[in-house]
């Protein structure tokens, strides 16, 4: 061998795990700027919510709308509580015969709050999970009586 050969084999094993860490670099500043994917999984990391239990369920075609409650419903300190309003579940996302029956047979839950508001459920004996989304706002249209042709119109004040 000849000193050319064992400087250049010298060489060559110090670079490569430089090229390999320039590789890894370049990655992780390529991957860094890449928008997320829309659709993505809720994170429920804000909270975890012992002891929840669905109080009403109302029934849609492929989805449930719900409210829940927790054993500790008393909010003394005049913050906002999570579970209020009403959370949406879909039959894509979850078995709506397994959240009836948890309504059914009073189910202790545990729940997941995310940042956004969503809750994720949990039956920590039988499993299963439902995720819910954010609370939506329900508002109840007033019907007006249809206009006849016989009848004029009604004034705005």
């Amino acid at each position: 061998m000849t000193t050319t050969t064992i400087v250049l084999a010298v060489l060559a094993a110090a670079a490569f795990p430089l090229l390999l860490w320039a590789i890894g670099r370049t990655v992780t500043a390529i991957a860094s700027q890449a928008p997320p994917a829309r659709g993505r999984p809720h994170q429920y990391l804000a909270a975890r919510l012992d002891a929840v239990q669905i109080t009403t369920v109302v029934t849609g075609q492929d989805e449930l709308l719900i409210t829940l409650t927790t054993q500790a419903t008393s909010n003394t300190q005049g913050t906002r509580d999570p579970l209020a309003g009403v959370f949406h579940v879909t039959a894509t996302t979850c078995s709506l015969a397994r959240v009836r029956r948890w309504h059914d047979e009073n189910t202790p839950l545990r729940a997941y709050l995310s940042h956004d508001g969503a809750i994720m459920l949990a039956d920590p004996a039988l499993g299963g999970n439902a995720p819910c989304e954010p609370p939506t706002t329900i508002t109840w249209l007033t019907h007006k009586p249809p206009i006849t042709q016989n009848q004029p119109p009604p004034e705005n004040k």
